[in-house]
Parts: structure tokens; C-alpha cells; sequence
């Protein structure tokens, strides 16, 4: 099981509060309702001292017949109106699972059965006309059974109530939905156990249908791939055909949608554990499906009527469809999605569901780098590139900040996996929206490219990757001839990340990496170098103010000082204090 990120004021406190509170109004409108008619006759009764008087038992069990159904009618009246008003906040998928839930059906069944024996008992006592001697003990029964009863069915309404109020929250909620695709992804991964006969071709089938690309170069593959697929099809329809494979799909597609549905309405509420433990929950079935991917049915990773009808697929291009359907990842590009329509949601609004979208989405694309699973991180690096597009339509500068350090991240652990191609496929899109975000006039955007490309370069330096000097060209290229106040602003930060990391490269004993950098750099004015030199060995560790990010990116450490002194005497004319200059 994941762990799950819960308020303790939320879901702590509050489940113990209400169920107390709303016995305590139960008890005072139940009092009011009739209670108290029957407690007067039930001391009326014991002082008694006799039950030969059948009306004095026909009333008091009335009077219990009246009392239940209030309680029933109580009952149903509250939980409908808090059912209701949770279906209205959250998703009316909450209605569907209250009602599916054996719970209620055991405890409704009790008091509709405890209302018919009071009820039937009252009917049969006031046909009593003489009680005699052996109706006396099973008129005694008739009462005792009528008493445990009514008591049972107040006694059961605080743990019912509690158990209420703790299934209405939303934690409890998104977990149950989350069950439904498990159940569905466990539901189908039986029905391939079922069908062992066919076991072995299907596993063939599975690889051959995962091998087919639309682009393949190898048409030759291409046919034997499709005539394989064709001839197991037959084969394996009776144990494992698409339609079977409909229904749980339905299923896994309703509940993301409702998870979805319930994290939107929490961003739009700003309640951020609500949103938080959706965007958990999404990640958790993306951890669980990763997990159970393999041993699934072929007929699993086929696009079904209901996957083509689903609306995050259904506007798609068939071409890119195929593609998706040849590599089994129709489930990921769903989570994706949801993840795209949150990110898209929080843009100028509640910034920090942004920035936990592309949290999550980073750790999903480290997962699939630690699995090998190329494809799938592919994908998120797509959806990363989809986040910037998005943060630029936007014009929202500071979602783009916290977002590039995590695709940042992202880079970094494929330089730990030794994926370079990777890298560089991300290094050429930093390049590409760095120039879309400076055309667009978000420069403090197109900085922080090439800070982050910069901690790139670092990284991959340390690593010894391959992969550095293309890092380093990207970065000498980001930087343009400013023709405003604003864009000088940018082109100087650009530069400071430059210098920094031409002073790193010498403290590695890169010369040659630090000597592209004064390439790039030695026709700059003087003036703007003497400003550059100034600002970064006055710049505190620390900026002033939080951030996110935690960094400060004109900050040049200590022990870099002396490298970054021996790069700028490289420039001529370029006058330096001789006590920092290393030998």
C-alpha cells in the first residue's frame, strides 16, 4: 500500500467529532419524535408489575413501532442530505459507491426488520382479548424481542454514523475509486490465468503486437508481426477477446475520470491535501499497473470501443493511436492526461497544483527510467514539453519556474541511468522553448533555461557523460543581442550562469569546456563583464526571499572564486584584483 499524505485536522479530528455531534442531534430529534412516549411507557410498564394487561403491552409496543420508524425515517433523511452534498462537492461517483456499499444494506435491512416486528407485534396484541396461562411466555418473547430490538437500533446509529462521515471524506473516497481500476487490472490478469491453454501463443502474440510500430523501417517484420497477430486472434478469442477486455477498461477510465474530477474541484476550492491525495492516487495506479504490465492479457493493450469513445482518446489521430495501441500504453497516456488537465487548470490560479503535477510527473518518468521502460518516458518528457507550451500560452512565469527544475530533475536522473539520448532530446527542447518563451517576452523564463541547462552541464560533467560539450553549445546558444532593458537584464543572467559554469569546469580540470565558453563570450563589452564580475562574488548563498526552488542563481561558491577570477583574465583589458588571481 502507498503511503497517503493526510491533515491531521482534517481527516484526525473531525471523523471523531461528527458522528458524536450528529448522535447527540439524533438523540434530541428522536426525543422529540416519539422517544420519549415509549421510554414513559416502558416505566409505566415496570411499575406495573403485571403483563396480564394487554393493552398496557399494545401500547407500549405502538409506541416502539413509532419511535423505529422515526429512527428509519431519520436516518434515511440525514444520510441522503450528506451523501448529497458530499456528491455535489466531490463527484456524484460518491452517490454509486454509498449506495454500492454492504454496509448500509445490512443496517437499513435491520431497522426496516426491527419497524415490521414492532409493527406486526402491535397488530398481533391488539387482537388479544384474554391472555391465558401459555400465552403469557410467548407473549413474554414478543415483547422481549420487540425491546432488544429497538434497542439494538439505537445502539447501532453512533458506530453507523461514524462510519458515515468517515466514507464521506475525501481521502476515503479517492481510495475506493482507486480500487475499481486495481479490481479491473487484477480482475483481468485472472482471466489470462483462466485461459493457460493458450498461454504461450498469446505471450508471442503479446510481444510481436508490442514490437509493431507504424513507422517500423522493417516492413517485412511489419507482415509477420500482423499475420501472427491475425492468426492468434482466432486462436486466443475464445479465451481472451477484446470484448472481455471492454468492461474492465469502462471501468479503469470512469474512475480516473471521477479522480480527476475530484482533484479539480479541490484546486478550485484551494484545498490542497484534497488535491494532493488525488494526484497520489494517480501516481499509486500508475506504480500498480507498472508493477502488473507485463503478466496482462494481450487483448488488454487494444484499443476497445470504450477506449475509442473515451474523450481524452477520442479526438486523437488515428495514426498516434496506433502507435499507442503497438505499444501498450494506453493506461499512462490516460494518467497523462489527467495530469495535462490539472496542470492546464492551476495556470495563473493555484499555482501549486502545477507544480505538484509536474512533481508527480517527474517521479513517474524516473520510475520508468529505473524499470528500462524507454517508451513510457518518452511519453513523459512529451507531456513535460506539453507543460511548457501550456505555461507560455499562459504567460504564467512562475508555474514555468518551478516546472523546468523538475523536468531539470528529470534530465538528471537519465544522465544517472546513462540514457544520453534522452538527455539530449531534452537539452534540444530547453533550447527550443527558451527561444519561444524570449519571442513571447518571457524572458526571466528564458534565464531560468539556461540556469537550469547549467546545472545540466554540471551534472553531467561529474558523471563523466558524453553528453556535456552538446549541454555546453545549447547553453552558448541561448543567449541573444538584447535590444531592450528587459532583454539585456536576461542576456546578463544568462552570462552569469555562463561564467559559472566555466569556473566549475576549471575546478575539474576542463579547460578546454571552460575555453568555448570565452569563445562565445570575448567580444562582450567590457563594462557588462566588470558588472557580471562584480554581481556574482557579491551574491549571497541565500536569496532574501522563499522560494520554491531553494536556489539562487547568480550565486557562486566560495571554493569557484579563484577559477572564476583565472576566466575572466583570459579577456583583455579586463582589470581584476591581483589577490584573487590563481596561479
Amino acid at each position: 500500500m502507498k503511503e497517503r499524505h493526510t491533515d491531521p485536522g482534517f481527516v484526525g479530528r473531525r471523523p471523531r467529532f461528527l458522528p458524536w455531534s450528529a448522535a447527540v442531534v439524533g438523540a434530541g430529534l428522536l426525543w422529540a419524535w416519539g422517544g420519549h412516549r415509549w421510554i414513559q411507557s416502558g416505566l409505566n410498564l415496570v411499575r406495573a408489575g403485571s403483563t396480564q394487561d394487554a393493552g398496557a403491552l399494545q401500547e407500549f409496543v405502538t409506541t416502539l413501532a413509532q419511535v423505529l420508524s422515526g429512527v428509519l425515517g431519520f436516518t434515511l433523511s440525514v444520510v441522503a442530505i450528506v451523501v448529497q452534498l458530499s456528491a455535489d462537492r466531490f463527484t456524484p461517483k460518491v452517490t454509486e459507491l454509498f449506495l454500492r456499499e454492504k454496509v448500509n444494506f445490512y443496517l437499513f435491512f435491520f431497522l426496516i426488520l426491527a419497524n415490521v416486528v414492532s409493527l406486526w407485534s402491535s397488530a398481533a396484541l391488539s387482537l388479544y382479548v384474554r391472555v391465558g396461562g401459555v400465552e403469557q411466555q410467548r407473549l413474554g418473547l414478543l415483547i422481549g424481542l420487540n425491546l432488544l430490538l429497538g434497542t439494538a437500533s439505537f445502539l447501532m446509529l453512533i458506530p453507523y454514523f461514524r462510519f458515515v462521515f468517515h466514507f464521506l471524506q475525501p481521502a476515503s473516497i479517492i481510495h475506493r475509486i482507486e480500487q475499481q481500476v486495481r479490481q479491473a487490472i487484477l480482475g483481468s490478469l485472472a482471466s489470462r490465468r483462466s485461459g493457460s491453454d493458450s498461454g504461450s501463443k498469446r505471450g508471442y502474440f503479446s510481444r510481436c503486437s508490442l514490437q509493431l510500430r507504424p513507422r517500423h523501417d522493417n516492413v517485412v517484420q511489419q507482415q509477420r508481426c500482423a499475420g501472427i497477430q491475425g492468426a492468434v486472434g482466432i486462436a486466443t478469442e475464445q479465451h481472451s477477446p477484446m470484448g472481455e477486455c471492454s468492461p474492465a477498461h469502462q471501468r479503469c477510465l470512469s474512475a480516473l475520470d471521477e479522480i480527476k474530477s475530484i482533484a479539480t474541484s479541490a484546486l478550485r476550492q484551494q484545498e490542497g491535501s484534497i488535491l494532493l491525495e488525488a494526484l497520489d492516487s494517480l501516481k499509486s495506479l500508475w506504480v500498480f499497473y507498472a508493477a502488473h504490465k507485463a503478466q496482462l492479457p494481450p487483448a488488454w493493450f487494444l484499443f476497445t470501443p470504450a477506449l475509442r469513445r473515451d474523450p481524452d482518446f477520442a479526438s486523437v489521430d488515428k495514426g498516434l493511436l496506433s502507435q499507442i495501441e503497438a505499444e501498450g500504453s494506453w493506461l499512462e497516456l490516460k494518467i497523462l492526461r489527467q495530469y495535462q488537465a490539472l496542470f492546464a487548470e492551476g495556470l495563473n490560479g493555484m499555482r501549486q497544483a502545477s507544480t505538484l503535477v509536474a512533481i508527480h510527473s517527474r517521479e513517474l518518468g524516473i520510475r520508468a527510467l529505473e524499470t528500462q521502460q524507454l517508451t513510457v518516458a518518452g511519453w513523459v518528457i512529451k507531456f513535460f514539453n506539453t507543460y511548457l507550451r501550456a505555461v507560455i500560452n499562459a504567460r504564467d512565469i512562475r508555474s514555468g519556474y518551478n516546472l523546468l527544475k523538475q523536468y531539470r530533475l528529470l534530465a538528471e536522473a537519465a544522465l544517472q541511468h546513462r540514457q544520453s539520448a534522452l538527455v539530449l532530446q531534452i537539452v534540444g527542447y530547453f533550447r527550443y522553448y527558451s527561444l519561444i518563451a524570449y519571442k513571447a517576452g518571457l524572458f526571466f523564463l528564458s534565464e531560468t533555461f539556461g540556469f537550469d541547462l547549467g546545472m545540466l552541464a554540471q551534472s553531467s560533467c561529474a558523471l563523466g557523460s558524453e553528453t556535456t560539450e552538446a549541454i555546453v553549445q545549447a547553453l552558448l546558444r541561448l543567449d541573444q543581442d538584447p535590444e531592450s532593458e528587459q532583454q539585456e537584464t536576461t542576456l546578463r543572467g544568462i552570462r552569469k550562469t555562463q561564467v559559472r559554469l566555466a569556473a566549475y569546469f576549471l575546478s575539474r580540470g576542463r579547460e578546454d569546456w571552460a575555453r568555448l565558453i570565452y569563445q562565445d563570450m570575448q567580444h562582450e563589452p567590457l563594462a557588462r563583464l566588470q558588472s557580471i564580475h562584480q554581481e556574482l562574488l557579491s551574491t549571497a548563498a541565500e536569496f532574501w526571499e522563499f522560494t520554491d526552488r531553494g536556489e539562487n542563481f547568480y550565486y557562486l561558491e566560495p571554493a569557484l572564486w579563484p577559477y572564476a577570477e583565472q576566466f575572466f583574465s583570459w579577456f583583455q583589458g579586463l582589470t581584476l584584483p591581483a589577490d584573487k588571481l590563481i596561479a
